[in-house]
């Protein structure tokens, strides 16, 4: 084409657009915030798709996962406790290398006075460095942990202690396992920090003292060699387990090899390091951020094609002048491109100023200029559609018809239904977006709400506690209790809020012995002061009597497994499990022989002295399982501290203060269980607030759109209206006559927008074992925001038709 009549066109093109201002406001105003919207949600799920792209060698790199399946139960790990998949290496000429992630637990280090708790802290194999790209900043990483008594530090965790001292060579001392002693280690290398997106988060790397550390719970991880196959080490993985593992393991024991990059979206298993992803919510959040798009990119065309009829006259003119159908066309693409390629700008703009607010609710380390190639495709694409559309529709009108303000009636016709069909999409994604959010609203409401079965206010859990600190629990029980800020004071194995994770076989008086039907339950360890702390209703029996503390070198001549057989048991079950062995009624449980197991552990037949009301002590995605309660002082890990509500702040420095002073070289970990319980559904809790935001923005955009429409009905409509008022037709009855059509869309945007938001939410709330019933009044907030929306755009226009002089109106033909 002539660049001169390309030039001619910006010019007209920026003429139009000054003269439009309003227009041309709420063209790039909404576009611009639908495409900042999308940008964030691409963003999101560009970052969630992204996880360990940063090792080079991914797609070598695979997690061992135990399954453990013994005909009775089922249990899949993340880790693995077997010392013989040590040999995995040795066995398999494919295994590259063979790297243990060990003791990550969080791990108290000091220096001098001062003590740190870290978390994420791994005892590793010195070959961690070729196997992922964790970069060193400082150290060699073929040496820094090849001598016992290693550590390499993030640069984080080396600032956080070190501060501008130089780190390397430094001395850091942490207790060993059993908290017997201090042991001392060497800085050998600081670690650049890791992104945000990998499920495998490092603070800071340890070697192994001796080759008989390297066995216990570990996340193994494996590298084949280049040329070497997944599926090869699966077909030999069966004759490893009964080579090493003997026939035992090799009936109940499966390895499931899980490639690196897909950790993150694809798992989820038992102790996994950080909650994983999931690839339903990245199709959620992809749904939403095409609806928004869709949305503004609706607004957009609508506008543009309503605009280009008050231009018809124009058009009559140019085609008069000698345009073609192939200019018309050029011309109404030069301008909706300018529109969308500002409106892209403002988009990328809003990203960059609302970026860090987004990351409060979910970190990415993706750089936002990733969007750039989608703004650019996202404006090209929508500008290609709304200067298509009118540039079709004038290509063909007849140029004196044109001339006279009259459409080509096929035209006109089109131009309308397609408006009416974008409006009606329009109007349904709004529907869906608003009714989705106030049913996950719903829902979250729900699980916060919900009567747990306990009372979970005011008990401070000091969690995981060291093996010092264990061995010391009953002392510092008694300091505890005489503060005056302190009501109770119990212990349990598995804080509540905590998933358990110790299943295992049971035998119950009158159940079948087969081998291979034996009932399987969770073990939950506590003292005798947890149901009444914890305000746990007894349904029959009796709470657990006091029981001493074993010495087990004393007594058992250091012989765990003697000492477990041998300890006298009683067991309190909760109602599913009395319920699972054919007890219907609490009464009928009480006095029955019982016992649990564990992998070697087998402990003590006991009676069951009482039975307890059922209680959530997870997440409420979870169905309560059976359970069974029982004392064993050797496996209490967590403190449970009842306070007073009105001496909290007190009680609680009261606390630290009797911890920092027995207890000088670990930090005190601590939480409230109300907080812990809360955390259980940060995910959603983020998740509805995205969506919350994103709903808002969608009905900003409708109200845009609505707005722009109507001005262009009354700016089309002038003299019509000027008649009506001169006639006598006050303002009510013209707003219905303009919102009439929109009420109409509304409604048979609603009939089909129901049943599609219906289906979707309930294949959601599928995810939750307790949830609420979709409701029709779930969806009558989204029709009353419509509404609204509409009669303040109708209000807000009926302003204007207030203060205009029909007699102007007229006379002006």
């Amino acid at each position: 084409m002539n660049p001169y009549l390309i030039k001619n066109y910006f010019t007209i093109v920026l003429r139009h657009l000054g003269r439009n201002k309003l227009f041309t406001l709420i063209n790039v105003l909404g576009l611009g915030i639908g495409l900042a919207a999308t940008f964030f949600i691409g963003l999101f799920i560009l970052d969630e798709l992204s996880y360990e792209q940063m090792h080079s060698q991914r797609d070598r790199i695979y997690r061992l996962a135990m399954h453990n399946d013994d005909g009775n139960y089922q249990r899949e790990w993340a880790r693995f406790n077997r010392s013989w998949i040590n040999y995995m290496k040795e066995d398999m000429a494919e295994v590259e290398e063979f790297i243990r992630f060990q003791n990550y637990y969080p791990r108290d280090f000091g220096r001098g006075e001062d003590t740190y708790k870290i978390p994420f802290a791994y005892s590793v194999d010195a070959g961690v460095f070729r196997v992922f790209d964790f970069e060193l900043l400082r150290g060699n990483p073929e040496t820094a942990l090849t001598e016992p008594f290693s550590i390499v530090l993030t640069e984080t965790i080396a600032q956080r202690i070190f501060g501008d001292e130089d780190p390397m060579g430094k001395r850091l001392k942490t207790p060993q396992a059993m908290g017997e002693k201090l042991q001392t280690y060497r800085v050998t290398g600081i670690m650049k920090d890791l992104p945000s997106n990998t499920h495998l988060p490092v603070n800071l790397f340890t070697s192994f003292a001796s080759p008989e550390e390297r066995q216990g719970w570990a996340y193994i991880y494996i590298l084949l060699k280049p040329q070497a196959k997944i599926a090869s080490v699966e077909a030999k993985t069966e004759a490893f387990i009964q080579k090493r593992g003997g026939d035992d393991e090799h009936k109940t024991l499966d390895i499931a090899y899980q490639a690196l990059a897909s950790i993150h979206l694809d798992s989820d298993l038992s102790r996994e390091i950080v909650p994983n992803g999931k690839r339903s919510r990245v199709y959620l959040f992809a749904a939403v951020g095409i609806f928004i798009f869709l949305m503004s990119a609706i607004n957009f065309v609508n506008l543009n094609v309503a605009q280009a009829f008050q231009r018809q006259r124009e058009m009559g003119v140019r085609k008069l002048l000698g345009s073609s159908a192939r200019n018309l066309m050029a011309y109404f693409l030069i301008q909706a491109q300018m529109v969308t390629f500002l409106a892209a700008i403002l988009g990328m703009v809003f990203l960059f100023l609302f970026l860090p607010y987004f990351k409060a609710f979910t970190p990415v380390a993706q750089s936002p200029w990733f969007m750039l190639p989608m703004a650019l495709g996202l404006s090209l694409l929508t500008g290609l559609l709304a200067g298509y559309f009118p540039g079709l529709m004038f290509s063909g009108a007849g140029s004196l018809q044109a001339l006279k303000g009259r459409s080509n009636p096929a035209s006109s016709r089109k131009g309308n239904g397609m408006k009416n069909v974008l409006v009606s999409v329009q109007l349904i994604l709004c529907i869906v977006l608003i009714s989705s959010a106030y049913i996950t609203q719903s829902q979250f409401s729900y699980l916060i709400h919900k009567n747990l079965g306990f009372d979970r206010e005011h008990v401070l859990a000091l969690t995981n506690l060291p093996q010092a600190v264990k061995e010391k629990r009953e002392f510092i029980k008694e300091q505890l209790l005489h503060l005056s800020g302190v009501s109770q004071v119990s212990a349990s194995m598995e804080v509540p809020s905590r998933e358990i994770k110790d299943m295992g076989p049971i035998y119950a008086e009158g159940m079948s012995q087969a081998p291979d039907n034996k009932p399987v339950m969770d073990a939950q360890v506590v003292d005798q002061d947890f149901l009444a702390l914890m305000d746990i209703e007894l349904l029959a029996g009796r709470n657990f009597r006091k029981r001493p503390v074993y010495d087990i070198e004393k007594d058992f001549g250091g012989d765990a497994y003697k000492y477990f057989e041998d300890s006298p048991r009683e067991y309190i079950l909760n109602e599913t499990a009395a319920n699972m062995l054919g007890w219907h009624s609490p009464e009928e449980a009480l006095g029955k022989s019982f016992s649990w197991s564990i992998s070697d552990i087998q402990l003590k037949r006991g009676p069951v002295i009482g039975v307890i009301q059922d209680y959530h002590q997870e997440s409420l995605k979870n169905a309560i399982k059976p359970v069974v309660y029982f004392i064993e002082p050797m496996w209490l890990g967590n403190t449970l501290i009842k306070v007073k509500g009105d001496q909290i702040p007190e009680t609680l420095a009261q606390v630290q203060g009797i911890w920092k002073e027995q207890f000088p070289e670990y930090t005190m970990e601590f939480a409230f269980l109300d907080s812990l319980y809360h955390k259980l559904y940060e995910t959603e809790r983020k998740q509805l607030q995205l969506i919350y935001i994103f709903s808002g923005l969608a009905i900003l955009i409708a109200f845009m759109g609505i707005f722009g429409i109507l001005s262009y009905v009354l700016k089309s409509r002038e003299k019509e209206i000027a008649i009506r008022k001169v006639l006598g037709a006050n303002l009510t009855s013209l707003a219905v006559l303009l919102s009439r059509k929109f009420v109409y869309l509304t409604l048979m945007g609603m009939a089909l927008a129901v049943p599609l938001t219906w289906y979707a939410m309930e294949a959601w709330l599928q995810n939750f074992e307790y949830r609420i019933s979709i409701q029709g009044f779930n969806f009558a907030l989204a029709l009353l925001v419509i509404f609204g929306v509409l009669f303040l755009t109708v209000a807000l226009q009926m302003q204007k038709v207030a203060r205009q002089n029909p007699v102007n109106t007229l006379r002006a033909e």
